[in-house]
């Protein structure tokens, strides 16, 4: 079944190619082609920098990025999207760095996932997230502030 759906993704492909070259030439096509495939390592890098440092952001706070290993995924899935060669599988990876239409795949498909990542293991303890899914209807919550500093000595805050 995957075989056979491979075959009908590179046939369209091919057609989606014959039908560019045909309304602005094949030599205009493939540069297009050729130039989207070359740029598409330097716009996944970009993308997936931003969700990186929000996933370090939140691991620092002792929270499970759920939300951003997700949305690492889906900028990680377009990446490939874009570098295989081939209009159809442009248009995908380059919508699938929009965060919009990111954050989109990932509600509509994510839950599940999302759903079985509760904790993850850090080092010697573990991260446990305790805020609603994502995709419930009530808000979360803002996390509370942090408390007064403690000075050298102090064991306990007041």
């Amino acid at each position: 079944m995957i075989f056979l759906g491979v075959l009908l993704f590179i046939a369209a492909e091919i057609g989606a190619f014959v039908l560019v070259a045909g309304q602005i030439g094949f030599l205009w096509a493939l540069a297009i082609l050729l130039l989207v495939s070359a740029l598409g390592p330097f716009i996944v890098r970009r993308v997936g920098v931003g969700v990186m440092v929000h996933t370090q952001q939140r691991l620092a706070r002792g929270e499970v990025p759920t939300r951003d290993l997700l949305d690492g995924l889906v900028v990680l899935l377009g990446g490939v999207l874009i570098c295989v060669p081939g209009f159809i599988s442009d248009a995908l990876g380059l919508l699938l760095m929009i965060g919009a239409v990111r954050h989109s795949v990932i509600q509509a498909t994510g839950h599940r996932l999302a759903r079985r990542v509760q904790s993850i293991r850090l080092g010697s303890r573990w991260v446990t997230d305790t805020r609603p899914p994502m995709w419930a209807d009530r808000p979360v919550p803002p996390p509370d502030p942090p408390g007064p500093a403690l000075g050298p000595g102090d064991e306990t805050e007041p």
